[in-house]
Parts: structure tokens; sequence; C-alpha cells
């Protein structure tokens, strides 16, 4: 999530998921973030919602799966009861159109400190994970899984539908840094791939061009749900009609 700088601040990470240029009054490096260039895990990503048309901001809802949703945070939102919406959709915080750069750090690092706050459950589709088990279920059949096996499947439930590298899994199942030149990876996930499989959700791990892996679950956020989530939000004054918020 983040590493200690030489003050003893805790420095996390966030990314800039809106359209053009980070604004400097949303640069969160002034306050000793690390800026990615893209969506990670563990990164926290800022989106300007002042900034966005109705099509741009369907886009950020069909985009972002509610379990990501809760690491974004959505500013330039005028209206008390527009960031209460944003909020029960799912987003980690709605932050108003004038805040300080202190404030925007103090909001965005308490949803980056959510992150040591591990669920018991994961639901994915007709996926379930239990942490405490260290089990899997696909069809609310157990899959029995192996320690490695369960690992191997949470870290890449961590970002469902987004490509996790050889890398990665290594790092954060194996505790390794560096790509061992063996198979092992291979071998684990055709075990866990065939108890998939048993369990009815076959071709549910894919298996990147470049060598990583994704979990393919179907999007839990449609385009057609992300337009009803916009027709629930408050209507806007004429003069900002072509605003998404």
């Amino acid at each position: 999530m983040g590493s200690s700088d030489s003050y003893g601040r805790t420095s996390f990470r966030f990314c800039w998921l809106g359209e053009g240029p980070l604004p400097s009054a949303l640069d969160l490096r002034r306050r000793k973030w690390c800026l990615e260039p893209d969506p990670t895990t563990g990164c926290v990503g800022i989106v300007n919602a002042g900034e966005l048309d109705s099509i741009s901001w369907m886009k950020v809802l069909s985009s972002y799966a509610a379990t990501e949703r809760r690491l974004i945070v959505v500013t330039g939102v005028k209206r008390p009861h527009e960031r209460a919406t944003l909020i029960q959709m799912g987003f980690g915080d709605a932050l108003p159109d004038t805040l300080s750069i202190e404030e925007l750090d103090a909001r965005a690092g308490r949803v980056a400190e959510c992150l040591n706050w591990l669920p018991r459950l994961r639901r994915i589709g007709n996926l379930e994970l239990d942490l405490l088990a260290r089990e899997g279920y696909g069809n609310g059949k157990p899959l029995n899984l192996n320690p490695r096996e369960f690992a191997l499947i949470w870290r890449l439930a961590d970002s469902p539908n987004r490509t996790v590298s050889k890398q990665a899994l290594i790092h954060d199942v194996w505790r390794m840094g560096f790509v061992p030149e063996t198979n092992s990876i291979a071998v684990h996930m055709s075990r866990l791939r065939r108890k998939l499989g048993f369990a009815g959700l076959v071709g549910v791990i894919e298996t990147a061009s470049e060598g990583g892996y994704s979990l393919r679950i179907a999007e839990e956020v449609s385009t057609r749900g992300a337009e009803r989530e916009i027709d629930s939000l408050p209507l806007l004054p004429q003069n900002q009609a072509s605003a998404g918020l």
C-alpha cells in the first residue's frame, strides 16, 4: 500500500483517472504520495466529476466494479445529496469542488487505509472465497483448494478482469523477488482451473498474451446498469445539464 518516508509518514499511492493532465490542486505528490501511471492493486484513484460530461461519467461507472469503486475518490461534487448518492453507489469518498490539499490527503488516506481491513468473504459472480476457511466455492460447491491455490485466486480476486503479472504473483504468493525458471505457476493454475471447471466455472481464469493471469468474471456493472445509476442522480440546473454531476 505504501512505505514510510524519512519523516515516519506513510506514503500512499494514487492514480489520476480523469481525462487530461492531473490538476495541481489534486496532485497528492505535494503530500508525499506516489503517482502511479495506471490503476494497480492498493492504489487510490482520483477523478474530478466537475470536468465530466454524461458520457464520460457513464464510462467511469461502467469501467469500475463495486470492489474497485471503494478505492476511488470523486472530487468536484458540489451538492451534498449528490455526494451522498455517490457514496451509496460504492465510491470510497465524494468531495466538494472546493477543498484543500490537506483535506484531500486525509480523506484519500482514510480510503487507502481501508485496504488493511480484509473482508472474510468475497463474492464475485458465482465464485465465493472464504478467507478464514481459505476455501473457495463455485456455484455453492466447495473447490477443495490447497493453501497456494487459494492464495493465487485470492490475489487474482484483488482486481477482477485485470491482468496480474507473473512477477506480482511470485512476489505476493510465493514471496520471492524474482521469477524462477520453473513452470510452478502454470502447474498451480492448471490445477486451479480444473477445480473451478468441476464447479461449473470454466474459463474463469485467463492467460494474458504477456504471460500474466486474470480472473474473468462477468462485469458487475453493465452499461445499462451505469445508465440507471446516472438516472438515479439528482437532476441538475439547466446550465449544468451537460455535466455528469
